[in-house]
């Protein structure tokens, strides 16, 4: 039950549970979790992983037959909806928040962690190909916009217009180019990105539920530990946000690699029937270059005021979870892309050149440092509580 509120206790929200969107998330993805359970017994046929799928290899899943996983969605799906229930109804007595972080550990690990693998990275380093393209068009075009001359600026602004036009236009046929060479996916993707989505709640949940047994504030954590101060998360936070920029260089030197006779990860033969894979690799390196230089954002000025080359947010502050959210979430994808990558590196009838694959593409360790480096972000920049704060606790007081 709810703590009851006396002088020395304050009814504030973070004296008790408070649900919130993290739960009914959850209760949300328990409900298409028992869905997706019962398609697959319906129609055993529209199981997206075991031995037919094309990423056999990079999945965990592939080891999980189809009886196997309706049973586990089902339980899953109906326990999420019974935790979910009793957490959206205010009952968070001790023995519920301990089966609960239980249940809730268990969960974001299996569904966030386990089930999806290296292919939401892949999509969303795809995506990324065409972002960052996108985003130094639209900085440049404001670039032109804006050092124009009060005599010449209709020219200038021609000249961004036009800048863009091009730009969009060569995207669309760069998207042809490449998709030539696409393969489809059915809809794997939305099972694999579901999964990530739903264990991300179940974390948040988790979360909120450790800070609350442990009598801390529900919505910000404080009181920490000493190594959670802005002054002790910056020193730290430096260290590691340098080891997880530098961690994309090796990724790096693969992706231009596909440009030259000796390729690294795909074979010369692949990239000669499909050309359209060297420019993509090209693309890939810069994304991967991209992602260092957001990285070392988190320490310099750019991680606390958009540059001002932005299109409509140059010279802004930067939002505090504009940074955390994504990074935490890449983090992931990068944990989960190391699960994927070892899997595939040190099974059945792999040789040492696939071992290094590891040392290549470093996501085991790329994955925990950019959370890390995340993480010191948060503590050196994360806002005042509006719930714990000694003035909204002395407003509750008299009130």
């Amino acid at each position: 039950m709810n703590e009851a509120p006396t002088d020395d206790a304050p009814a504030l929200r973070h004296h008790r549970y408070v649900a919130g969107w993290p739960e009914v998330s959850v209760l949300v993805g328990s409900l298409l979790l028992i869905g997706v359970g019962f398609l697959w017994w319906l129609r055993p046929s529209s199981y997206p992983f075991g031995p037919q799928d094309r990423f056999a290899d990079l999945s965990l899943m592939t080891y999980v037959p189809a009886d196997t996983a309706v049973v586990l969605a089902l339980t899953a799906g109906a326990v999420g909806v019974a935790l979910a229930g009793l957490l959206l109804d205010g009952r968070t007595g001790a023995p519920i928040r301990v089966g609960g972080i239980a249940v809730a550990a268990v969960a974001a690990l299996v569904l966030g962690f386990l089930v999806p693998d290296i292919q939401v990275l892949t999509i969303t380093g795809y995506l990324m190909t065409l972002a960052v393209p996108a985003a130094i068009v639209a900085a440049l075009t404001t670039r032109l916009v804006r050092r124009a001359s009060p005599h010449h600026g209709s020219a200038a602004g021609a000249a961004g217009i036009a800048v863009g036009a091009a730009a969009f236009v060569t995207l669309l046929l760069w998207l042809n180019y490449i998709a030539r060479d696409a393969e489809p996916i059915g809809y794997r993707p939305l099972v694999v990105f579901g999964s990530l989505a739903i264990g991300a709640c179940w974390a948040v949940v988790l979360v909120r539920l450790l800070r609350h047994h442990r009598g801390h504030c529900q919505s910000c954590g404080r009181p920490g530990a000493l190594w959670t101060t802005p002054a002790s998360a910056s020193s730290w936070g430096r260290i590691l946000t340098w080891s997880a920029a530098l961690c994309p260089l090796p990724y790096v030197v693969t992706r231009l690699s596909w440009l030259t006779p000796w390729p690294i990860g795909e074979s010369a033969e692949t990239l000669a029937e499909h050309p359209g894979l060297r420019i993509f690799g090209l693309a890939l390196a810069v994304a991967g270059e991209g992602g260092t230089w957001l990285t070392l954002g988190l320490i310099r000025p750019r991680g606390e005021v958009f540059p001002r080359s932005l299109p409509f947010l140059g010279g802004r502050p930067v939002p505090v979870y504009a940074a955390v959210v994504p990074g935490l979430i890449v983090s992931l994808m990068m944990c989960i892309a190391g699960h994927s990558l070892v899997q595939q590196s040190f099974g059945a009838g792999t040789d040492l050149s696939d071992h290094l694959l590891v040392l290549l593409m470093p996501f085991p360790l790329w994955g925990p440092l950019l959370a890390a480096a995340t993480l010191a972000y948060w503590y050196r920049r994360r806002p005042e509580c509006r719930v714990c704060t000694p003035a909204t606790i002395e407003r509750s007081a008299g009130g």
